[in-house]
């Protein structure tokens, strides 16, 4: 008796779990268009909206200073990419392309054993970086 009873729990839970279902697909028209209109978006921009983490930014004139804290971090770190750029007054130093925060904030605890005072930066991230990934 026990056996038929487990037997039946058993057909009855499957045949409740075991639907079919019919995926419909409706293309809504508004999707295409603001998919046609991200893409343009981000081909003005010349990439896609991510992350870089900032080693270094100094106020000083000096390029030199900045280009060797660059040359520096490239040598320890060669497998990352940096940036020097110059906003009036500083000289900053950025590094890496990331779409993803968590990545960034995972290469930025790497690189805050040896350089301190590092943090996350908004950036454009150009699209060659994003295929890659």
């Amino acid at each position: 008796m026990r056996g038929f009873v487990f037997l039946t729990i058993c057909f009855l839970t499957q045949s409740i779990f075991a639907q079919n279902v019919d995926v419909i697909n409706n293309n809504d028209v508004r999707i295409d268009s603001l998919r046609s209109t991200q893409i343009e978006i981000n081909k003005a921009m010349r990439g896609v909206e991510g992350y870089r983490v900032q080693i270094h930014h100094n106020q000083s004139q000096s390029r030199e200073e900045s280009q060797k804290v660059r040359a520096q971090f490239s040598s320890d770190f060669p497998h990352l990419k940096t940036y020097l750029e110059f906003k009036s007054p500083y000289y900053k130093i950025q590094v890496g392309n990331f779409v993803d925060k968590l990545e960034a904030h995972k290469i930025q605890k790497e690189i805050s054993r040896k350089y301190k005072g590092t943090y996350i930066v908004p950036a454009i991230v150009p699209f060659e970086e994003v295929v890659k990934n």
